[in-house]
């Protein structure tokens, strides 16, 4: 299916998921036209500024061939107060745990029933605290999947959470008995000989999946952690055009801080004892807020 958007011809695979690209498309335009308004233009010209990071946020964008990819927006202040934002591509992801030795049927059928979806799919080896001797430098191999967009992190992310709760209450519930059934059965698979001696599971993929892991980390802390970005430090931000990710170094060697226009605000409201404010039932008693440490209204309100 097709799109057309703010002059940009937009492909996606169905009606439904069209209609949703183009809804979180149009956001990140509006978004755009108001961080302009407050002076963050994004870099649009290949070049290089320094700047120091004041905020970020999750965006999507869109590639060279014109598909929605999700990416971060960071925010700098550079040295004379001057604005910009800058975004950073980045696959989303998360792992998922399988039963012994089943990686590989698992990853042939998660590529065929999710194609479309997910981006990428490989096996790498990550630290596991739940295992016994985790101490001692074991690991266990998962399944990383990596997605263009956080909404199809989410779709697919949907479709397998179900599954992984009934397999691990199942392990949960079985008995000695019962575990070491399925261990002569293969991990509790069917199994059958083919013609050359090999044995091949038929038993149902999802039932192989027995956990999954940082599927929670919000997008946008997932990026900072993994290419260790955070606020409140200098960067060089080098822009090379849309057909390469921006490269963003941290500066240690600058320290001062620039002077960033700070909006702070309170709402005061009634609350039952021990309780949180509940907007159906409680009432506003006094907004304030200030900027740079100036009080400009304080106001108490009767309602």
């Amino acid at each position: 299916e097709r799109a057309v958007l703010g002059g940009f011809l937009l492909l996606f695979r169905d009606d439904a998921s069209a209609l949703s690209a183009v809804k979180r498309l149009e956001r990140s335009q509006f978004t755009d036209g108001m961080d302009e308004r407050f002076g963050f233009e994004r870099m649009k010209e290949p070049g290089e500024k320094t700047g120091w990071l004041i905020n970020m946020h999750p965006t999507e964008i869109l590639d060279d061939d014109k598909r929605m990819i999700s990416a971060v927006d960071y925010y700098f202040i550079q040295e004379d107060g001057n604005r910009f934002k800058i975004a950073l591509p980045y696959k989303p992801y998360f792992y998922i745990a399988t039963k012994k030795n089943c990686e590989r049927e698992v990853i042939s059928f998660l590529s065929k029933k999710f194609q479309g979806k997910v981006a990428k799919l490989e096996v790498v080896p990550k630290e596991d605290l739940d295992l016994p001797n985790h101490l001692v430098g074991l690991k266990r191999n998962y399944i990383k999947l990596s997605f263009n967009t956080v909404d199809d992190l989410v779709k697919v992310k949907r479709e397998i959470s179900p599954a992984v709760r009934k397999n691990r209450e199942r392990e949960k519930s079985n008995d000695a008995y019962t575990s070491m059934l399925s261990s002569a059965l293969v991990g509790g698979s069917v199994v059958t000989e083919d013609e050359d001696g090999t044995w091949k599971k038929i038993t149902e993929q999802l039932d192989n999946i027995v956990d999954m892991r940082e599927y929670d980390v919000p997008y946008h802390v997932r990026v900072s952690i993994d290419l260790k970005i955070h606020v409140a430090h200098w960067y060089n931000v080098r822009y090379r055009g849309s057909a390469y990710p921006p490269e963003i170094v941290r500066r240690d060697d600058l320290v001062e801080r620039p002077d960033p226009v700070v909006l702070a605000f309170d709402i005061e409201t009634t609350k039952l004892p021990l309780k949180f404010p509940d907007a159906e039932t409680d009432q506003i008693m006094m907004l304030s807020y200030m900027i740079d440490g100036q009080v400009m209204s304080f106001a108490q309100l009767p309602f």
